[in-house]
C-alpha cells in the first residue's frame, strides 16, 4: 500500500493564510520599534511642563489626548503629529492650561523652551 502526501486546494490555502499572517505579525513588530524615544532634550521640558497631567498618572482626558508614558509605544506618524499639535498648543498659551499656570508659574516653558519644541516638531 502507497502512502502518498496530497493536499486538496483548501488546506493549500490554509497553510498560505498562517504564513501571511505570520509575516504580517512580524512586520508589525518591526515597526513599532521604529518609533524613537523624546530627545534628551525634549524630555527635560516636558517633564517639568507636561507630565505631571499627560502621563499615566495624569488625569485621564489629558493623557487620552496626549501620553508621555507611552510615547515610544506611538508610531512614528503619531508622534510627529503629536509633536505638531503640542507645538501649536504651548505657541498659542494654551498648554499647560491657565489654572494650572497659575498654581504653578514654574512649569510654564520659557520662549526659548518652545522654540525648541518647534525645531523638534519640525524635524519629523
Amino acid at each position: 500500500m502507497k502512502h502518498s502526501f496530497i493536499f486538496s486546494t483548501g488546506s493549500y490555502l490554509f497553510l498560505i493564510s498562517i504564513f501571511l499572517m505570520m509575516c504580517k505579525t512580524v512586520n508589525g513588530q518591526e515597526t513599532s520599534k521604529v518609533s524613537p524615544p523624546l530627545p534628551d532634550n525634549i524630555n527635560k521640558i516636558v517633564s517639568v511642563s507636561c507630565m505631571p497631567c499627560h502621563s499615566s498618572n495624569g488625569g485621564m482626558l489629558s493623557r487620552s489626548k496626549l501620553n508621555f508614558s507611552e510615547w515610544a509605544d506611538y508610531s512614528a506618524d503619531k508622534q510627529k503629529k503629536k509633536a505638531a499639535k503640542m507645538y501649536k498648543e504651548l505657541n498659542k498659551n494654551a498648554m499647560p492650561p491657565k489654572d494650572a499656570r497659575e498654581a504653578n508659574p514654574d512649569i510654564i516653558p520659557t520662549k526659548e523652551q518652545v522654540e525648541i519644541i518647534k525645531n523638534w516638531a519640525d524635524s519629523f
